[in-house]
């Protein structure tokens, strides 16, 4: 990740001439990252307003500073940001949530928002992250719904294990509290995706108003952005070898 000079963190929302300049710089760096001063940018735009700006602008970003509102905006909201901080600050949510030890590279990230902030986050919502804990889960068996989906009717008629699996699944279509930042979330955060299954199970039941074939994720459905970056693959291996019987599936 390209690391932002002090000088360029930016106050939203963007001028013509820091418009200009973020190009040029996004034009000659290979990873730019945009460097967003957030108190600033909240004296004149909400969170969930700067999530949605910056998910028109399709910069990948990071912030001076993170709070509360951020975070629940980057959870709730139908706009999806690439914001591998934000992300990584979820993870840490959801290990705290289960007292798991984090690493000593994502204690750095407590300055921003520290132990006791993140315990208040988890009392004061503790549905909405039992709920984001769901919806990670929901990813395994809509992989594997999606998986079988693409077959056609000779290769579903060999592929029983997985049939079985799939028959298995249940699906819902009720409001959902998580929006499609879980894309990010599991993307860049895929510890976290372990660390629940682990805890919980293999979860049977997905909900369509957050997995679907909608193309909300920069033009491309959630399932094309799992395959995208092997995340259907893996979670392929955590099932036994014969799950997939024909070799033409094995990913």
């Amino acid at each position: 990740m390209t690391i932002p000079d002090i000088n360029s963190c930016y106050e939203l929302p963007l001028s013509p001439q820091h418009l200009v300049q973020i190009y040029k710089d996004k034009a000659t760096l290979e990873d730019y990252v945009l460097w967003v001063d957030y108190a600033k940018s909240k004296e004149k735009l909400s969170a969930n307003h700067i999530i949605i700006y910056l998910a028109n602008t399709n910069f990948k970003t990071t912030f001076s500073g993170i709070d509360e509102d951020l975070i629940l905006a980057y959870i709730k909201s139908d706009f999806m940001v690439d914001c591998p901080l934000l992300s990584r600050v979820v993870v840490l949510i959801i290990k705290f949530y289960y007292r798991y030890d984090i690493t000593e590279q994502e204690s750095q990230l407590l300055w921003m928002f520290p132990p006791k902030l993140i315990f208040k986050f988890i009392e004061d919502h503790k549905q909405l992250v039992e709920d984001l804990i769901e919806s990670v889960a929901s990813s395994v068996p809509f992989a594997l719904y999606k998986l079988y989906e693409g077959f056609d009717d000779a290769m579903k008629a060999k592929e029983v294990n997985l049939a079985e699996l799939v028959n298995d699944i249940t699906i819902h279509d009720k409001p959902a509290a998580c929006g499609p930042n879980i894309a990010r979330l599991l993307t860049t955060g895929y510890d976290a995706l372990l660390l629940i299954l682990s805890k919980e199970g293999l979860s049977r039941e997905f909900n369509k108003q957050t997995y679907n074939d909608s193309p909300k994720y920069f033009g491309k459905d959630l399932y094309h952005i799992l395959c995208e970056t092997n995340l259907t693959s893996q979670i392929v291996q955590f099932f036994p070898d014969d799950l997939l019987l024909t070799d033409d599936n094995k990913t």
